[in-house]
C-alpha cells in the first residue's frame, strides 16, 4: 500500500488596502516608539538640568554663608558718656567741697554734673581733643587713633546736634548718614573746659568714659560746638 501525503497552504492575496494599512500601522508605531524615547530623554535633560541648578544654588548659598558680614556700628549699651560741667550753682553740687566730683544725675540715666570744677571760660578746640586724648592712650600703654576725616564730621555734626539736645539720641543717625561701617563710640561732654579738662578732669573720672577712651579702637575725632565737646571713637 503506497501512502502519499500532499498539503497545499493557500495563502490569501492581500489588497493595497491592507497592504497600506498595515505599513501605516507599522509607521505609527515606530513614531509612538521614538516619542517616546524622544520624551524620556528630555525629561531626563530636565532633571539633569534642574539638578545642576539646585547644586549650584546650593554651592552660591554655602559660599555666602561663609562671607563674613558687613560690620555695623556698635554703639554704647548705656548711655554713661553724658557729662554736664556746672560750678556750685546746680542742686545736687550742694555741700559738696571735693574739686571735680562728678555727681550722678538721678533723674537722668547716665547723665553727671561737675561739681566745684574751678574752670575759666577757655573752650577746647578739635584739634586741641584729639592732641591730648592720644596722649592719655598713650600714657596708658595704648596706641595712638589714627585722626580720620569721615569720623571727624561726625563728630563736628554731633557736637551741632548736642547744643541742642545734650545726648546720644542723634549719634546712630549720624553713623548711618556717613555710612560707617565699623564699629563705633562716643563721649560728649559740656563745658566751657580745655581739652586737658575734658579728658583728664572729667571723662576720666567717669567708668563710662573712661571704658570708651581707653578701649582698643584704632580711629577717632573730636568735635566741638559753642561749650560742647564730642570724640567718636572707631575701629
Amino acid at each position: 500500500m503506497k501512502l502519499s501525503l500532499d498539503s497545499k497552504l493557500s495563502i490569501p492575496k492581500l489588497s493595497k488596502f491592507h497592504k497600506d494599512f498595515i505599513g501605516f500601522s507599522i509607521l505609527f508605531a515606530f513614531i509612538m516608539v521614538s516619542l517616546a524615547f524622544l520624551t524620556l530623554a528630555l525629561n531626563f535633560k530636565i532633571l539633569e538640568e534642574k539638578s545642576f541648578q539646585k547644586a549650584k544654588a546650593t554651592q552660591v548659598q554655602e559660599e555666602n554663608s561663609q562671607k563674613p558680614e558687613s560690620p555695623k556700628p556698635k554703639l554704647p549699651g548705656k548711655p554713661q558718656t553724658q557729662i554736664v560741667q556746672s560750678k556750685n550753682s546746680h542742686p545736687l553740687c550742694k555741700g559738696v567741697t571735693e574739686p571735680w566730683k562728678l555727681v550722678p544725675d538721678p533723674e537722668k540715666e547716665g547723665q553727671f554734673v561737675i561739681c566745684n570744677s574751678q574752670t575759666g571760660n577757655k573752650m577746647a578746640a578739635a584739634d586741641e581733643l584729639n592732641s591730648v586724648l592720644n596722649n592719655y592712650r598713650v600714657a596708658h600703654g595704648l596706641n595712638a587713633l589714627k585722626i580720620d576725616g569721615t569720623l571727624c564730621a561726625i563728630a563736628g555734626e554731633r557736637a551741632r546736634e548736642v547744643s541742642q539736645n545734650f545726648s546720644h539720641d542723634g549719634f546712630e543717625a549720624a553713623v548711618e548718614r556717613h555710612n560707617l561701617q565699623k564699629s563705633a563710640g562716643e563721649n560728649i561732654a559740656s563745658g566751657p573746659l580745655t581739652a586737658v579738662q575734658f579728658v583728664e578732669w572729667s571723662w576720666d573720672k567717669s567708668s563710662g568714659h573712661q571704658a570708651n577712651m581707653l578701649a582698643d579702637w584704632t580711629e577717632g575725632c573730636g568735635g566741638v560746638n559753642d561749650r560742647f565737646a564730642v570724640f567718636i571713637f572707631a575701629r
